[in-house]
């Protein structure tokens, strides 16, 4: 499986300007509920941080030790940090997840896809765009395809937010 190898690409300038956080942030204002969410893959914490400001309660999830090292310096004192490849269990309902240039990473996406069916209220998947900026990002051949979110989704109203060249949005409300 690859992985990020150098963490500063996570909270870099180029990816601010390429991955901005507002669209999500904009987005995520329509729940009605924004007590917990799950940050999986939450690499360093750039889109947790954000996260923290709108939920109660942020889970990160992350299986890059030296990645949970960063994120726990921030300080977010209403984020929990999960070091696990696994999807984390729970007994309550999750109002959001996030799966942010993550779910290309996991191994088994229909696992993951189980959990947020049984426990979220909304989710959102940010993930490179299989034939675009090919000159960085993941390797082609890790990429994860839209239709493929679609599928592993598919008990969802999705909606597909278009606002970045590099990466696709897929929204999701359980109906």
């Amino acid at each position: 499986m690859h992985r990020c190898r150098d963490l500063s690409v996570l909270e870099s300038e180029f990816r601010r300007k390429i991955l901005p956080v507002k669209p999500l942030i904009d987005k995520l204002r329509v729940l009605e509920r924004r007590d917990v969410a799950f940050d999986i893959g939450a690499g360093t914490g750039y889109f947790t941080v954000h996260l923290a400001n709108l939920f109660r309660k942020v889970y990160a999830v992350e299986v890059n030790p030296e990645a949970v090292r960063i994120l726990c310096s921030k300080g977010l004192r209403n984020v929990g940090i999960i070091l696990s490849e696994r999807p984390p269990e729970v007994d309550f309902e999750v109002d959001f997840v996030l799966f942010a240039d993550s779910l290309h990473e996991i191994e088994n996406k229909d696992c993951y896809a189980e959990w947020v069916k049984r426990h979220a209220r909304a989710f959102a998947v940010i993930d490179w765009k299989p034939n675009e900026c090919k000159d960085f990002g993941p390797p082609l051949k890790h990429r994860i395809d839209e239709k493929e979110v679609f599928r592993l989704f598919d008990n969802f109203k999705l909606e597909r937010v278009e606002v970045y060249k590099c990466h696709f949005f897929i929204f999701g409300i359980k109906e």
